[in-house]
């Protein structure tokens, strides 16, 4: 039998077809998450963000921006004519309080409360495999059927706990310890949705705790994730968010965008860091600062500076900063710097085309050490001097 012969015979028993032709993995959609240094550290690309038809994965203390980041990108898309629904599905209570501040018609937003991992089991299996029957049916007669455009937001992972648990304390009069059941269930559940969150195309974020290990002899920067370890695995990103509260009368971080005599309460605003743990559309372990003003919000610039001063669009000057490509270099202050689209529109493309470059899965290392060797000099003649190189080493 031949090759060809084997493929057309392949395709017509199992309905496969080449890789090239599928849309099933191709990205169809990005979402902006409202900060550029936030969607360069998820997708290479401060224009883009998370990717459509992809697990989404947020972990982190409480407070720190998981809710605010999904609702954001959520409300954003919805925003942008991305996409027409929001499913929200709530292990919580209380948060779509955040899309109704952002502006969000509520109306857009299908609300799914879910009181244990047994019942979002159910319910969110159901839900994607309606997707995926709507995605088949949007394919097979395009006329006659809409393209869903959705995304869905679980509202938590950690806040789900077994049935049984509950069971045991009403019936039995006892509570007992979980012994692994929780990790199990969700363990199951996310097995489950993996292949349907790509198949449908409609992406799910999922908000997720942490906590730490008491008995670690070193603390690590990544922290444990709580809920099971097919979590882990079957998340296409991953982002590790914690905070730092920024007090009032701390005149470092200032948007430009505050109104005069503003009052927060003590706290001005909070500084989250956002960890890329796992990435499979480009790099990871790279790390955004985003700066939410309790008063003003998100600035879009935000934590793309020290990343434009390392690239050599900024320079940093006592007293404030220096852009080239900005009135000759004149200094400007932060404020003015984080607040002033004005200055970055002179060199915001160029540094995008160099963040996408570096970010992107494309070089070999045989690439990597052929750079590194013309950065040094070494490539074309340049023996003599990794000799030189060599022997100071080995002295």
């Amino acid at each position: 039998m031949k090759l060809s012969q084997l493929i057309k015979s392949v395709r017509k028993d199992l309905n496969t077809t080449s890789a090239a032709q599928t849309d099933i993995t191709k990205i169809k959609e990005w979402y902006d998450t409202g900060s550029y240094s936030l969607n360069r550290v998820i997708s290479g690309d401060i224009y883009k963000g998370v990717p459509s038809g992809r697990i989404f994965q947020i972990f982190g203390d409480s407070q720190s921006g998981k809710s605010l980041i999904a609702c954001q990108t959520a409300a954003l898309a919805l925003k942008n004519g991305q996409i027409d629904t929001i499913f929200f599905v709530d292990s919580e209570g209380g948060g779509t309080q955040i899309l109704e501040g952002l502006g969000v018609d509520m109306e857009k937003v299908e609300y799914i409360p879910v009181s244990s991992i047994e019942e979002c089991s159910v319910q969110m299996l159901k839900l994607y495999d309606t997707f995926m029957k709507a995605r088949q049916e949007y394919v097979e007669n395009p006329d006659s059927n809409d393209d869903i455009r959705a995304i869905v937001i679980l509202d938590s992972w950690g806040g789900l706990s077994a049935d049984k648990l509950v069971e045991d304390a009403v019936k039995k009069d006892k509570q007992v310890q979980d012994m692994g059941l929780g990790a199990k269930l969700k363990n199951n559940l996310i097995s489950g949705l993996m292949m349907r969150v790509v198949r449908s195309g409609v992406s799910l974020f999922i908000l997720n705790h942490t906590y730490e290990n008491p008995g670690a002899v070193f603390v690590s920067k990544i922290k444990p994730i709580p809920g099971g370890k097919k979590i882990e695995f079957a998340s296409h990103i991953i982002l590790q968010s914690t905070k730092l509260l920024i007090k009032a009368d701390n005149k470092e971080f200032l948007t430009g965008t505050e109104d005069e005599g503003s009052e927060a309460g003590f706290y001005k605003g909070n500084r989250l860091n956002f960890f890329c743990v796992k990435n499979r559309v480009a790099k990871p372990c790279f790390s955004a600062d985003v700066y939410v003003d309790f008063d003003a919000g998100i600035s879009v610039y935000d934590g793309l500076i020290d990343d434009a001063i390392k690239m050599g669009f900024i320079k940093k000057v006592h007293g404030g900063y220096s852009v080239k490509s900005y009135k000759d270099g004149v200094k400007v202050t932060y404020k003015k710097l984080i607040s002033s689209p004005e200055i970055w529109d002179t060199f915001i493309d160029e540094f995008n085309k160099q963040s996408i470059e570096s970010m992107k899965f494309s070089k070999t290392i045989v690439e990597m050490i052929t750079e590194e060797e013309e950065k040094l000099g070494l490539k074309n003649g340049g023996q003599d001097k990794m000799a030189d190189i060599e022997e100071v080493e080995v002295e």
